[in-house]
């Protein structure tokens, strides 16, 4: 069971570690380096939207944040 859960593990984390590859490579390739912030609080944001699910944008907005 626990070589499951971690394989799981593993496996998010390369897909997080890719998305923030590609973000940096965007941002190096175009010189977008202002939008840098940005870029790393959505692709957070995307990676617990996809994990957790849509509910923790739902507290983001009840909260007024």
């Amino acid at each position: 069971m626990a070589v499951i859960v971690m394989n799981e593990f593993l496996f998010l984390f390369r897909k997080v570690k890719y998305i923030f590859c590609e973000m940096l490579v965007l941002i190096k390739q175009h010189r977008y380096y202002f939008f840098a912030p940005l870029f790393f609080l959505l692709a957070i944001i995307a990676f617990f939207v996809y994990y957790v699910g849509p509910s923790v944008v739902i507290a983001f907005i009840y909260a007024g944040v």
